[in-house]
């Protein structure tokens, strides 16, 4: 289902999916902050990024046909469900929610959940490709990113197919403020960012908007 606007209004099950997986995020975050403080589940928070993180360097190995470890395959996925930190999950989250109950309305459940793995994927595998990093790489920021993608490429086919409806001025203006967010944040966090899942979600998001938009 695709819909331009207007659009319907945001259905029970619209907000049931998008927090479900807030949910999940949240429990794993909370597990870990548990056994950060040593009340429970010592060295939980490694345990999970060792057999769900994103490595690089097992992400490499693959690439390299050499023998990597069997979770380099789900960490694609698995990866986007953990995160850094309670801030890290935070503003994670509420861009998460916001952006999936637009998604939702536009596009529905199930394109809903295949633009999740999509970007999710792309986040990855662009990240195991550009970025040289021995840590774990997690966080939904791709899929995040991903979502912005998917209603961009919306945006644009709004634009262009409805001619006198929005700006391709103010469209543009958009991209360019997406971008100069993430070299901001980037250089206020000494380059921790991970802006190489963030661009290979946004791709992911548009192409995969692209796929399924009516062309005409």
């Amino acid at each position: 289902m695709f819909q331009f606007p207007p659009l319907p209004p945001v259905l029970s099950a619209h907000r049931q999916v998008a927090f479900a997986f807030a949910t999940v995020f949240i429990v794993l975050e909370l597990a870990f902050q548990i056994s950060d403080f040593g009340l429970a589940w010592p060295g939980l928070r490694w345990d999970a990024y060792r057999e769900f993180a994103f490595l690089d360097p097992w992400w490499e190995r693959l690439v390299a046909g050499e023998r990597a470890p069997v979770q380099v395959w789900w960490s694609l996925l698995s990866y986007s469900f953990l995160h850094g930190g309670l801030t890290h999950l935070a503003l994670n989250c509420a861009a998460f929610l916001g952006l999936s109950l637009v998604v939702l309305r536009i596009f529905g459940i199930r394109l809903y959940l295949l633009f999740y793995l999509v970007t999710a994927v792309g986040g990855a595998v662009t990240y195991g490709l550009l970025a040289e990093s021995d840590g774990p790489m997690v966080g939904v920021s791709g899929v995040v990113f991903g979502l912005m993608g998917v209603l961009k490429y919306a945006e644009f086919a709004f634009i262009t197919r409805r001619r006198g409806e929005g700006s391709m001025r103010k469209f543009a203006s958009s991209l360019f403020a997406l971008f100069m967010v993430n070299v901001v944040i980037s250089v206020a966090l000494s380059g921790m960012l991970a802006w190489q899942t963030h661009l290979g979600g946004f791709v992911a998001g548009w192409v995969a908007a692209w796929a399924v938009v009516p062309k005409a």
